[in-house]
């Protein structure tokens, strides 16, 4: 029995659209094998080379346990410091989570963030560059510097370099730039403040709300989604994996002209600030692999920190007594300071917002000079008590003062919403600007401190020792030379 022309013909297009669709099936597959290929050649040295780790909280190079989990956190066995996160198909996750941020941030740029309407028709809306543009045409252009860098270039920084760093260690060719970003980006993550205007926008809208009629716009929505989709790279993000897929540079001859001057004196064993990396290497050597200038403590840190405490605590007297915003409403208002705007906040019946602001505005940056100066004149007297105490109080104070700039933040929205003449304005004050410099000095402060030196004070961190002489200069940690360190 023949069969028919169309029932053949039907079968053949079946087929071939199968053969698609495992053809589609298979690439994926082979995809994803690559990925996980290349996360495990990653992972596979804990047992073998690079296996050291050196803690940048308390200085102590301890030896990685393996990682058998797919998602755990490798901490220092004396201070509890993250020292890896551990996280599986990290390269996968932080590419998707990084495209879908830019998508997201570029969607916030492009769309209304907010509209605000007043009596008699008049009507505003505010993008995420009206602000900073409104800030520089009021002669302000310090905080409008400050709030287009922190709101807008970091945050994008941020997602670019971790999406371009996935694609380049996949290639093999990592550029020098590439990796002086990706080593950068903690502070990266410190200064990308785009949770801190969204709290803060929030908190200017609140009060807008009490005399005008405000719609929220796509933008905001949009740009929380980014938000979103930046904190996820930072939980997937695994440091280690991608380092490890840089290639090694090779090693500088001694004699070349390039290399500074404290190179000529002796090597000891300390881990690299930016890669992590655990060599012997002299002071102000390149590490091979993100070529960063590798230090045994950060130069001329008490000199440093000393001096930006003492112009964040100068700048606060202004901050504090200047005004930050000028408000008309009806041909009516005068000048607030931060103090003012949290009693506004109370008399609106809004006491959340009012003890956020207060609590941001003032006794977070009190804290920080506060802690920072004991920290200093601790180590000063070579003090050995409260050890661990005074280590998490450190990583207290660099976790807590990016979320001063909530203020400026707020300021930036109101000034941009409100520009409606005598029926309704806000124009931005000295006291705004001295404060965003109080806020960016103490980050300063805390970044250039160095608290390794807070177990150098009591003796804890003698210089490692070789057992013997490396087969090659700055050659990997973990090899027949391996250090005797001394455990806590």
């Amino acid at each position: 029995m023949s069969e028919r022309p169309g029932h053949s013909y039907k079968c053949a297009t079946a087929v071939r659209s199968l053969e698609k669709g495992a053809l589609r099936h298979l690439l994926c597959r082979r995809f994803i094998a690559m990925l996980t290929a290349l996360e495990r050649q990653a992972s596979i040295s804990s047992q073998t080379r690079q296996s050291l780790s050196e803690c940048h909280d308390c200085g102590l190079i301890q030896r990685l346990p393996r990682a058998d989990e797919q998602a755990s956190v490798l901490v220092c066995q004396r201070c509890g410091a993250t020292l890896r996160q551990v996280r599986a198909s990290s390269l996968a996750l932080c590419t998707i989570c990084a495209t879908s941020g830019l998508v997201l941030f570029v969607l916030a740029l492009s769309l209304p963030a907010v509209s605000v309407w007043m009596q008699g028709g008049r009507y505003g809306r505010s993008d995420l560059l009206t602000g900073p543009a409104r800030l520089r045409q009021s002669g302000f252009w310090e905080l409008g510097l400050a709030t287009l860098a922190t709101l807008i270039v970091l945050p994008l920084l941020k997602l670019v370099t971790v999406l371009t760093m996935a694609i380049c260690v996949r290639a093999g060719r990592v550029p020098r730039v590439l990796k002086a970003c990706f080593a950068a980006l903690p502070t990266l993550t410190e200064w990308a403040m785009v949770d801190v205007f969204l709290l803060g926008a929030m908190i200017a809208l609140f009060r807008l709300k009490v005399w005008m009629v405000v719609s929220f716009g796509p933008a905001l929505f949009a740009l929380g989604g980014s938000a979103l989709c930046s904190i996820a790279v930072d939980a997937a993000l695994d440091r280690f994996v991608f380092w490890r897929l840089v290639p090694l540079r090779a090693p500088v001859p001694e004699a070349e002209p390039s290399l500074p001057a404290q190179t000529s004196s002796p090597a000891t064993w300390f881990g690299c600030s930016g890669c992590g990396r655990v060599a012997r290497l002299p002071e102000g050597a390149e590490c091979r692999r993100c070529e960063c200038r590798v230090h045994a403590r950060k130069p001329n840190m008490m000199q440093r920190t000393t001096a930006l405490i003492a112009a964040a605590a100068l700048l606060a007297i202004p901050a504090n007594l200047l005004p930050v915003m000028s408000i008309t409403k009806l041909g009516r208002g005068g000048p607030s300071t931060i103090l003012g705007g949290t009693v506004e906040l109370a008399q609106a019946g809004l006491w959340g917002l009012a003890g956020l602001v207060l609590v941001a505005s003032v006794c977070v940056p009190v804290f920080k000079l506060g802690a920072l100066s004991y920290l200093l004149l601790s180590i000063r007297r070579g003090s050995r008590a409260g050890l661990l105490f005074r280590t998490r109080l450190y990583r207290v104070v660099a976790l807590i003062g990016r979320w001063s700039m909530i203020d400026i933040f707020a300021t930036m929205m109101l000034v941009a919403l409100a520009r409606f003449g005598w029926l309704g304005s806000v124009r931005p004050g000295l006291g705004a600007t001295a404060f965003c410099g109080v806020v960016a000095l103490t980050m300063w402060a805390s970044k250039s401190f160095d608290p390794r030196l807070i177990w150098d004070a009591a003796g804890l961190n003698p210089p490692l020792e070789s057992t013997a002489e490396p087969l090659n200069p700055g050659g990997e940690a973990g090899d027949t030379d391996a250090p005797r360190w001394v455990t806590a």
